[in-house]
């Protein structure tokens, strides 16, 4: 009977090791955690963990502590948690502010929702930069206006008295983007042939990333690579019409429609006006309307 209390004690301590293995095999430390609290708790910092155990206490006087990440690590480590690692020599732990920020949360879902056709918000996130006790009754609310281009930023409020207050903000969404599916050569047609689109977790855009592809619309700035995510800026309209080619020009004219053959002089994109030459050698001006054709208005 005692044998067998000895073996089931030391199995629960083995799964009890292997368990907060699990939970803490390659965890990379954060530099700030929110906690609810004026104390930190194990599973503040190690995610899906249920343990209680308390590791430090913030001062009664301040809503935040900051340790040195090492030291933290030791203490993890002797509690059996393995394989934790930081990228900072210094981790801090901020409580929570009691305030309400529905409404900046609001603000900035159709902000992004505004920017993105297909976006998936699963989380918005917002901490002031210094603990608040309390919103202020009327403020209004700014930002950068590129600040959809990341997942995270800076989002402030300013209130009647002109005093402005800073708080950090994280979104966590899917979206919607156009990835080359091979190398694509400067001046080639965008097309689902050489492009697809795809679901990505939303981190940082240089510029706003295309989220559609339409035929005989837009062309290569450039030459990119197979796998990139393709931007505003990696794309221009497609040419419609190439100088030196034979185009349909179509002239409407008191519900007369006239159409003839003429040459393009120049090369157009949907909309532009180019100079052509019909067959008496004569200039004239025409809007392109689609590919290879153009109208005189």
């Amino acid at each position: 009977m005692k044998l067998l209390f000895i073996l089931s004690f030391t199995l629960l301590l083995y799964l009890s090791a292997n368990t907060q293995l699990k939970l803490s095999a390659n965890t990379q430390l954060k530099s700030n955690y929110v906690v609810e609290k004026k104390y930190v708790l194990v599973s503040d910092i190690i995610k899906n963990s249920n343990s209680t155990l308390k590791l430090f206490d913030i001062d009664t006087d301040r809503h935040s502590l900051r340790i040195k990440t090492k030291y933290l690590l030791d203490k993890l480590n002797k509690l059996g948690y393995k394989e934790i690692y930081s990228r900072h020599n210094y981790t801090q732990f901020t409580q929570k502010s009691p305030i309400n920020t529905d409404k900046m949360e609001l603000y900035l879902r159709e902000l992004y929702e505004a920017n993105y056709q297909n976006i998936q918000i699963d989380e918005i996130s917002i901490l002031p930069r210094s603990y608040l006790e309390h919103m202020p009754l009327n403020y209004t609310i700014d930002i950068h206006r590129n600040a959809y281009l990341s997942n995270r930023g800076i989002i402030n409020i300013k209130t009647d008295d002109n005093k402005k207050i800073f708080f950090n903000y994280l979104i966590k969404a899917k979206v919607s983007v156009v990835v080359s599916k091979q190398k694509i050569q400067k001046d080639a047609e965008l097309s689902i042939l050489n492009a697809k689109k795809k679901s990505i977790m939303l981190k940082k855009f240089k510029a706003s990333p295309l989220q559609k592809i339409e035929n005989s619309s837009l062309q290569l700035k450039h030459r990119v690579k197979k796998g990139t995510i393709l931007t505003i800026r990696d794309v221009v309209g497609l040419f419609l019409v190439k100088r030196g080619s034979k185009i349909n020009v179509v002239v409407i004219d008191s519900n007369i429609a006239i159409s003839f053959i003429a040459k393009a002089k120049q090369n157009g994109r949907l909309g532009e006006s180019i100079t052509i030459i019909n067959s008496q050698g004569k200039k004239l001006k025409a809007v392109v309307t689609a590919k290879n054709s153009a109208e005189i208005r």
